[in-house]
């Protein structure tokens, strides 16, 4: 073998067609771990684990012989101490000049390798980073995936908490016991009234209704029968208020009406209305009356004055007998 061959910078063997080594040079020994003479004469298979033989029997042998040459076949070799040894192989078949096994005028292959430590060891890390962001995207998605199933939650849970606080709202605008408006609440409707009707120039009505008699209905009958008739008074108020009144319990047997965009003459037909249905209802227990004051408002009106008149009114129905309505501002009474 020629000098400058024998110590290339690349691996070099040539081989029957059979796979038996006819000669391999001082690199590629150096790097397998064997000697020249432990290889030459011996099978190319020595060199390689069972995976790779089948590799060499299943590629490279028709290849070689099909085409008379491989290109840049990668195939890992097995040094004399059992570690691999990556290598990308060059081959070409030729018809041989013989050689002391080798009839004269027999194929030979002819292959150089080139170490391929380094780059195996690249492509491995490559890979190793390859599976670590594989895992790093799957805990990803399975983070996002966990997110929006509590984002679900929280979505829920603040719809929950959204009904939640709906309900308290509702429990503290209501009073208890008859499910209108409370007094707290009464006042906040009856101020926002109150700035709307300056704000659009049309008038505000506020009705007290108050049930005559009603400390006579508890003496007499209990305090069931006077919660009862409170209900009762309860309901008619929210069917006769409709959606843009405001009913509400001012305090004990008293009723309040904040009637927006309504005057006088709509203020008293409504009050008129009321004190008849209660009059006329079966109350089974006993008879039952209101009295009612009716006010409007006035240009420069405020809530304070309003009430105060609505007030006066109610004790003006109260004082002439009850069972009445009357309005405020005209001294208007209605039997």
């Amino acid at each position: 073998m020629d000098e400058r061959l024998d110590h290339a910078p690349c691996g070099f063997l040539s081989m029957a067609d059979d796979g038996r080594i006819t000669e391999v040079n001082q690199t590629l020994c150096g790097l397998l771990g064997y000697t020249r003479g432990e290889l030459e004469g011996r099978l190319v298979s020595l060199l390689m684990k069972r995976e790779s033989i089948a590799f060499y029997q299943l590629y490279f042998v028709p290849m070689i012989r099909m085409q008379d040459k491989v290109e840049a076949m990668y195939l890992a070799l097995l040094s004399k101490s059992g570690e691999e040894v990556p290598v990308l192989l060059n081959a070409c078949r030729r018809i041989g000049s013989g050689g002391p096994e080798i009839d004269c005028g027999s194929p030979e292959i002819d292959c150089i390798c080139f170490p391929m430590k380094e780059r195996y060891e690249y492509e491995k890390a490559l890979l190793t980073v390859k599976q670590e962001t594989d895992e790093r995207n799957r805990l990803k998605k399975k983070q996002i995936a966990e997110l929006e199933c509590l984002q679900k939650e929280l979505e829920a849970k603040q719809q929950e908490l959204l009904v939640v606080n709906d309900k308290l709202r509702k429990l503290a605008d209501t009073d208890g016991l008859t499910g209108l408006r409370n007094r707290r609440s009464f006042h906040e409707h009856l101020t926002e009234a109150v700035r709307h009707s300056e704000e659009s120039r049309q008038p505000v009505s506020l009705l007290l209704i108050d049930i005559d008699n009603f400390k006579l209905i508890n003496d007499t009958y209990g305090h069931l029968v006077g919660d009862s008739v409170l209900q009762e008074m309860g309901r008619l108020l929210t069917e006769e208020a409709g959606t843009d009144n405001v009913a509400a319990r001012y305090g004990g047997e008293e009723f309040a009406l904040v009637l927006p965009a309504s005057g006088k003459s709509a203020a008293v037909a409504l009050a008129e209305r009321i004190r008849s249905l209660v009059e006329k209802a079966d109350w089974a227990s006993t008879a039952i009356t209101v009295s009612i004051g009716a006010a409007t408002s006035m240009p420069g009106s405020t809530e304070l004055a309003l009430q105060e008149d609505a007030d006066r009114a109610l004790y003006a129905s109260k004082n002439a007998g009850r069972n009445r309505v009357t309005h405020a501002n005209h001294s208007i009474r209605v039997q």
